[in-house]
């Protein structure tokens, strides 16, 4: 009989402030450090206005050079952190379903940092609940 598998499951239990070390380099969207690879982060969502009050962020955060894990990742919405949001490794998809917005302006920021922390990402973008 195969041994069943076994599931780890990560979350952050409080919000903190985005003023930790992680944001030590910026960068648009891509940085490239000494041996660390580089970081992109591309295809977020949503963005502009947005009718549904229950939006999920997306975004594609991957690493040339470096494996990422969701350890490695920090993703904020309006300055808190947030840390229940999925990340798949070999697909480097991220989603995190927001849960039910205010109308206005919501800001959210990913911040990636490799796992020898020579290489550091941060794209930060804003959208409207209408």
């Amino acid at each position: 009989m195969p041994k069943p598998k076994r599931v780890v499951e990560r979350t952050v239990s409080k919000a903190t402030s985005r003023t930790g070390s992680a944001t030590k380099k910026r960068g648009g969207g891509r940085t490239g450090g000494s041996g660390g690879g580089t970081i992109t982060i591309a295809s977020v969502s949503p963005s502009g206005n947005v009718g549904n009050p229950v939006p999920t962020v997306r975004a594609t955060v991957e690493a040339e050079g470096a494996n990422l894990s969701k350890r490695d990742i920090r993703l904020y919405l309006d300055g808190g952190e947030q840390g229940r949001f999925y990340y798949g490794r070999a697909t480097g998809n991220l989603s995190y379903n927001l849960g039910m917005l205010s109308s206005g302006s919501h800001t959210v920021e990913i911040v990636a940092t490799s796992g020898q922390g020579s290489s550091t990402s941060k794209k930060s973008w804003t959208f409207t609940v209408s």
